[in-house]
């Protein structure tokens, strides 16, 4: 009888350190690509704003850079197999719906790097996403927010304020003026877009378990069909680059592509909402890489509300993180012990 009892501690001590072995993995996984896919955020955005500035059209550049991402997908298809039809006719528009607010909230990101240094746009970008996130998380996947995220949440509110602020005192002339409409309503609108784009592709892929490549191949297949036709119509494409301008498009392609993909291995594996934090690290690349290549340094005001973005979603990000896995270690105790996770 005691042999028995020893051995039934052996296995639940085992069973315990396995399960903490599998979530400290999973979130240094998820760490690690997102500290990736920021990096690669930030250079994407900053390829972006060097190529508008070397005369190349906004949509032709995201164009190109949905080309390159389709031909990465289409590469990798035949090896990974994924299955690419939807189960039934609700999974087909989850993911028509998914591939238009995907292009959509990319085409307003990029094209807000042509008339704002990308690191204040990232900031106002970033600052939004959490609310915007939740708020449809909560609608679709009733992914409640407690009191701790929602200050969080709103300290990065107030923070994308300030950088709002901090760009209305450098506007001092009416083409500066106009040139704000643009640097705040762009980037607003594509914190709004990629809210609900992060919540649909997590119930995708991480509720309902489509393959990463599936929904990358819907969302590049659609953003190509429509951009080229766009960018003849609204632009006037431009073809002939000089070198240090293709290096630009090369950058921007490659980094946005991967990027798009860890963040899709990110949702994977996390919840929408802690996704959205984790990808706030974004801002202090895009920061520094302002000076880097645009030479501009932000001011007392701007930096200020960047710093209140990020603290608010390090709030919610670490109190999220801290929930997602006390509930995974909780989830792989009750398997261990054979009880039903519902």
């Amino acid at each position: 009888m005691a042999t028995t009892t020893t051995t039934d501690n052996r296995e639940m001590t085992e069973g315990s350190s396995f399960s903490k072995t599998a979530v400290n993995l999973k979130s240094a996984a998820s760490l690690v690509l997102a500290v990736s896919s920021a990096f690669l955020s930030a250079l994407a955005a900053h390829f972006m704003a060097l190529g508008s500035q070397a005369g190349v059209p906004g949509l032709q550049l995201i164009f190109l850079a949905k080309l390159a991402q389709l031909l990465c997908v289409l590469v990798v298809l035949p090896y990974f197999r994924p299955k690419l039809t939807a189960e039934d006719t609700l999974q087909w528009m989850i993911l028509f719906l998914s591939a238009v607010i995907s292009n959509l909230g990319t085409i307003l990101a990029f094209m807000s790097f042509v008339y704002v240094a990308p690191g204040l746009a990232v900031g106002v970008i970033q600052g939004l996403i959490p609310l915007s996130t939740c708020c449809v998380g909560y609608i679709f996947l009733k992914e409640r927010v407690g009191v701790i995220e929602t200050g969080g949440i709103l300290c990065s509110a107030i923070g994308v304020v300030l950088v709002a602020v901090g760009m209305a005192m450098e506007a001092t002339t009416s083409t500066h003026v106009k040139q704000l409409s643009f640097a705040i309503l762009l980037p607003l609108a594509a914190a709004l877009s990629k809210g609900p784009k992060s919540v649909i592709a997590r119930l995708l892929i991480g509720v309902q378990g489509v393959s990463v490549l599936t929904v990358a191949l819907y969302a590049r297949v659609l953003g190509t069909v429509l951009l080229l036709p766009g960018t003849y119509i609204f632009e006037t494409p431009r073809w002939t680059m000089s070198p240090r301008t293709i290096g630009h498009v090369i950058g921007l392609c490659l980094c946005d592509t991967f990027s798009s993909l860890s963040i899709k291995f990110i949702l994977k594996l996390e919840k929408a909402g802690v996704t959205a934090v984790l990808m706030t690290l974004v801002i202090p690349f895009a920061v520094l890489l302002d000076y880097l290549f645009q030479s501009h340094v932000h001011g007392y005001m701007e930096l200020g509300g960047i710093t209140l973005v990020m603290t608010g979603t390090a709030v919610v990000g670490g109190h999220s993180w801290w929930g997602h896995r006390q509930e995974i270690c909780r989830n792989n105790l009750l398997k261990k012990l054979n009880f039903d996770v519902k």
